[in-house]
This record gives structure tokens, C-alpha cells and sequence, in this order.
């Protein structure tokens, strides 16, 4: 779904008409707009709400069902990508990291695939925008050359890809955090308490 949105998002010109919103040429952003292309990001849009929102409500009933039965977890797992295990960690320094570099955040978590795919689109959209180069032109005070540098098609995906970074990081962090607290409960009441005592 992602490249696909980004895909008819460049072809229909959606993020150059936002621009154009923004500083009030809505002639000119109308202009700009494919149509062609604009009538498929309607219904992947639409698609993507809902899926989204399908599969939240789906996953919400299956961890009340694990819950419920007090289903086992892995807490350890080695496998030919990563070592994963759980501990915990701190919310915000998952969000300074993904603050800082899209993808550094999932790292710190050690969710290595989709931290390699964040890290992977974030240089592709940096370099396409002429991120870098925009604020190397900042820094020297060059602000009309830093705006004349920058490609409207690929800057607005910065925002996306920096918040999605963002709150996945610092959710996923919380809800390891979760699953740590519950694996050490569980770990202790089943090793060190005595079996007439239970404590729900």
C-alpha cells in the first residue's frame, strides 16, 4: 500500500497541489493535478482507512483473547534477520531517536525490518527532495536558494514518513514495555509463589 500511494501520489501531483494550497495559488494547484491519477488515490485512500481500522478492531480481539487465556508469548527469539527480546526500554528516547532519524527509533526497539524499510525510504525521499541540500543552504543562510532547491513532489512526504517513525516507536515501546511487565509476572508468580497464594 505504501508504494502504491506514493506511486499515484507522484503521478497525480497531490503533494505540488498542497503547496500551492498552502500559499494560496489554488488556480495553479488545480492545474497541476492529474485527474487520471487522482480518481485511484480515492479509493486506496478510502481502502487504507478502513483497513486500518479493520485490522486494529481484529488485533484488539485477539489480544483480549490472549489475555483471557493467558496465552504464552515469545520473549526470545533469534532468527536469521534478528535477536529479538523483550526489555524495557524508555518511550522517549524511541521517539528523540525517530525525532532525529526516521527509523533509529525501531532500531532502538529492535524492530529491524521495518526500521530498515523506514531508513531505507527515508534517504530515498531526502535525496529526491534535495533534503539535505536544502539545509545545507539554511545553515549558510541561503534561504531563497534552500527553498528554489527543494521538490515540492517529494518534501511533503517528510512530514508522513517522520510521524509515522514517530508514533510507531514510541506505541510499539509502551506496548513492549506491556509485554515485559506481564512476561516478568508471570515468569515470578510460576517460579517463586507458593501455589496456596495467588494474587490476580
Amino acid at each position: 500500500m505504501f508504494l502504491w500511494e506514493m506511486v499515484i501520489n507522484l503521478n497525480a501531483n497531490i503533494n505540488e497541489a498542497i503547496v500551492l494550497s498552502f500559499i494560496g495559488d489554488f488556480e495553479q494547484a488545480k492545474l497541476v493535478v492529474d485527474t487520471r491519477w487522482l480518481m485511484l488515490y480515492i479509493p486506496t485512500y478510502f481502502f487504507a482507512t478502513w483497513d486500518s481500522y479493520r485490522t486494529a478492531v481484529d488485533m484488539n480481539k485477539i489480544t483480549l483473547l490472549a489475555q483471557r487465556e493467558n496465552h504464552r508469548f515469545n520473549s526470545f527469539v533469534l532468527g536469521p534477520m534478528e535477536i529479538n527480546y523483550l526489555d524495557r526500554r524508555k518511550p522517549l528516547t524511541a521517539l528523540l531517536w525517530s525525532s532525529i532519524m526516521p527509523g533509529l527509533g525501531q532500531l532502538y526497539i529492535h524492530r529491524i525490518i521495518i526500521a530498515g524499510f523506514i531508513l531505507i525510504w527515508m534517504i530515498v525521499i531526502a535525496y529526491f527532495s534535495h533534503f539535505a541540500e536544502a539545509m545545507n543552504y539554511m545553515f549558510m543562510g541561503e534561504i531563497q536558494k534552500a527553498t528554489n532547491v527543494l521538490d515540492k513532489k517529494w518534501l511533503l512526504f517528510l512530514p508522513s514518513i517522520y510521524g509515522f517513525a514517530m508514533y510507531d516507536a514510541y506505541v510499539n515501546t509502551v506496548e513492549n514495555n506491556k509485554l515485559y511487565i506481564r512476561e516478568q509476572r508471570d515468569y515470578f508468580r510460576d517460579n517463586y509463589q507458593h501455589p496456596s497464594f495467588r494474587v490476580k
